[in-house]
């Protein structure tokens, strides 16, 4: 039994959880993508109906939050082939791996992190349903931007 999940939860299920989280985060990318598109022809529309360049700002003001879903989108990419790894493994060989894993990352990243400290899986699941809800709110500002975008070109058509 893992002492690190918590009674009657398996790393193999909690891992299949924090996976799914993950696989939803390639369909939020694409709407990311989708949104900096309108928004992109918003401006180019705005430059065409006021012959103001100023519309552009609402490009870039759209790239920012864009960038942030981009990389949140990155991180938690990675992290689901991690969790996919995980969910296949038995309960003990899925402890022995995310502690190799720790130690990977301790290495890589040389942060004094005590050896013997390893996250259970549930802080781990919800380190990535964080992650998503990040990925979420920079999604809905993209969606902020591109209203205003759309009131400002309908104000000034």
């Amino acid at each position: 039994d893992d002492p690190l999940s918590p009674p009657g939860e398996s790393a193999c299920t909690l891992a299949l959880i924090g996976f799914s989280a993950c696989e939803a985060s390639g369909r939020l990318h694409s709407w990311s993508l989708t949104l900096l598109w309108f928004t992109g022809i918003v401006a180019i529309l705005g430059v065409l109906s006021s012959g103001s360049e100023a519309a552009f700002l609402l490009l870039v003001a759209s790239l920012v939050p864009a960038a942030c879903q981009a990389c949140f989108s990155w991180r938690l990419t990675f992290d689901k082939q991690i969790f996919a790894a995980w969910a296949q493994l038995q309960d003990d060989e899925s402890q022995k791996a995310q502690r190799a894993f720790d130690a990977a990352l301790r290495t890589l990243s040389k942060k004094e992190i005590p050896a013997g400290e390893v996250r259970s899986m549930p802080d781990r699941v919800m380190g990535v349903r964080r992650l998503h809800r990040f990925q979420i709110a920079a999604l809905l500002g993209q969606v902020l931007v591109l209203v205003i975008g759309l009131l400002w070109v309908s104000s000034h058509a």
